[in-house]
């Protein structure tokens, strides 16, 4: 890989990036790490080590607009934008996603690379999530999903995964959906559909209902017709699409699940992160050498 004789830091993040740091460490590349005080064995990355590092691995769920990053290991979020200070321009940064006001300067203090937007990624990261939602979905609910009605909310990658893996567990499975393409292909993996007009008759119907559509589609007024006995699981990046007051007045069973492949697969997600970040750093040097 580019790079191998150069320092990578990892900053912040949650298991997958502890996976990732045993990778390349096992691989002889020279990485440390940021944002993991409470875990032992992973090399700490000091404030001149910034000042040499090659390339910078932000996690997943992005940089917010505080130039913080998540840090489950350590007893606060990482500020990567102070990390960043000694830095030069030239310094590779991978990150799920900028906040809108920082993305300019992250523009223009490195060579800002969203891995958010990278299709491979999200594809292979939609099977832990669609295990980790099925995982979640059997915890909470006193019935199979075999036999069960199951409404997903969006048919994208993750909503395919976990449409197919529902299947193959027996439940039935509708999809909601905007576009006609989108039922087309419902009905074309053996899917029933509903648009967002009828959603709410069909989650009066369902036994679990998934939601993966970063948009407030579960609304109060469609969470009216849910069966109390329902589970609901929000896929969605945080705040989710789920009107989350709403379910608790209504005493329904509603849970938010942000960085399910770091929680429930970290070896298989970190990696997914290692083969994809490969990728996207030999592409960041060879762009550089233009």
């Amino acid at each position: 890989m580019p790079g191998v004789n150069q320092k990578i830091i990892i900053c912040g993040g949650d298991r997958r990036e502890i996976e990732l740091y045993r990778c390349w460490k096992e691989t002889g590349l020279t990485v440390k790490a940021a944002g993991f005080e409470r875990i032992p064995g992973m090399e700490k990355a000091a404030e001149e080590d910034f000042k040499d590092a090659a390339i910078l691995i932000a996690p997943l769920s992005g940089i917010k607009a505080d130039g913080c990053v998540r840090a489950v290991f350590a007893a606060e979020d990482l500020n990567l934008i102070a990390c960043l200070k000694s830095s030069t321009p030239e310094v590779i940064l991978l990150a799920g996603s900028v906040a809108a006001p920082l993305k300019e300067e992250l523009v223009q203090k490195t060579r800002l690379v969203i891995t958010g937007d990278d299709e491979e990624l999200a594809l292979l990261n939609a099977i832990p999530t669609a295990e980790g939602a099925i995982q979640k979905a059997m915890e909470l609910s006193m019935v199979t999903l075999h036999g069960s009605n199951a409404l997903i909310f969006g048919l994208g990658r993750c909503g395919r995964a976990l449409s197919r893996t529902l299947q193959g567990l027996g439940a039935r499975v509708t999809a909601v959906v905007r576009r006609r393409e989108s039922a087309a292909m419902a009905y074309s993996i053996g899917l029933a559909s509903s648009d967002l007009a009828t959603a709410a008759e069909a989650a009066a119907e369902a036994d679990f209902i998934f939601n993966t559509v970063p948009a407030p589609l579960l609304t109060a007024t469609l969470l009216k017709q849910v069966k109390g006995e329902t589970v609901i699981l929000d896929l969605a990046s945080p705040p989710g699409g789920t009107d989350f007051a709403a379910a608790t007045e209504l005493g329904l069973k509603a849970v938010l699940l942000p960085g399910l492949p770091g929680r429930v697969a970290p070896r298989t997600s970190g990696q997914i992160l290692e083969r994809v970040y490969r990728r996207l750093i030999k592409e960041a040097c060879r762009s550089k050498n233009l």
